[in-house]
C-alpha cells in the first residue's frame, strides 16, 4: 500500500523470508502434532510439542518481532486523536459501580463517590 514502510531495519514489506519460514514450521509442527495425538502416535506428538516450543527461542534469535511495518504517519492514523482517558485503576466503564473503592494512602483525602 501506498506509505508503507518496514521498521525492522529490513526492506521487506510484508516480513523476511526466515521469519515466515519459522511460520510455516510452526503451522505443519502444530497440525502435525494434532493429527499425531488422533492416531496415537506419541512420539510424533512429543517431538512436534518440542518444535512448537524451541519455536519461541528461534523466534527471538531470527528477531521475528522486528518485521514490523508502519503505514503511513502514526498520528494520523484513526483512533490516534483526543486526550489520553484518566486511568482509574479499573477496566469497567468509570459509571459503573464495581464495589467498594481502594483506601486512601495516608495523608490523602478519600475521593468523592462519583467524581
Amino acid at each position: 500500500m501506498p506509505g508503507e514502510r518496514p521498521v525492522g531495519g529490513h526492506e521487506h514489506l510484508h516480513g523476511r523470508p526466515v521469519s515466515w519460514v519459522l511460520v510455516g514450521v510452526l503451522i505443519v509442527a502444530f497440525i502435525t502434532g494434532g493429527l499425531a495425538i488422533v492416531n496415537h502416535l506419541w512420539w510424533l506428538f512429543w517431538v512436534c510439542l518440542g518444535v512448537t516450543v524451541l519455536s519461541v527461542p528461534a523466534g527471538k534469535v531470527i528477531g521475528i518481532m522486528n518485521d514490523t511495518v508502519i503505514n503511513g504517519d502514526p498520528a494520523r492514523q484513526k483512533g490516534q486523536g483526543g486526550t489520553v482517558a484518566e486511568d482509574t485503576g479499573s477496566a469497567a466503564d468509570p459509571g459503573v459501580d464495581v464495589g467498594p473503592r481502594p483506601a486512601a494512602a495516608p495523608g490523602q483525602r478519600q475521593p468523592a463517590v462519583g467524581t
